[in-house]
């Protein structure tokens, strides 16, 4: 494998995205494989309520053009987001900020597309596994 195994990388700039893109080939090629969705919990309070700062998404995709590595993707806080796994592999993937500073991720080089996977969310990291 040419990458690295369980480094964390944060995506906290344009350049971070950039090398996210770079290093993964814009996931082309790639197969979604796994996904996890994990809430710490309820917040306290009178009422309880669910706390979304709380929770975590966690994508995992086979991406068979580069020597069939395994990228995971974790959103932090996610905001909102769209799975659809329609037997197809993604042949471009964009990442982007919103005016809120919060982070989009689609899987289609159109960071507005809405078709597709998508996921708004406080931040965002990834890894090879």
């Amino acid at each position: 494998m040419p990458h690295a195994p369980n480094v964390f990388h944060p995506i906290r700039s344009q350049s971070d995205i950039d090398q996210f893109l770079d290093r993964t080939n814009g996931l082309h090629d790639a197969h979604l494989i796994g996904v996890q969705y994990a809430h710490d919990g309820i917040s306290g309070g009178n009422p309880c309520f669910i706390d979304p700062d709380r929770a975590e998404l966690r994508l995992r995709y086979l991406v068979t053009s580069i020597y069939d590595a395994v990228v995971e993707l974790v959103f932090s806080a996610p905001y909102e987001w769209q799975l659809r796994d329609n037997g197809f592999d993604i042949t471009d993937t964009s990442v982007s900020f919103d005016e809120k500073g919060r982070v989009i991720w689609t899987d289609d080089s159109d960071p507005s597309c809405r078709d597709g996977s998508w996921v708004i969310a406080s931040a965002m990291k990834w890894r090879f596994l």
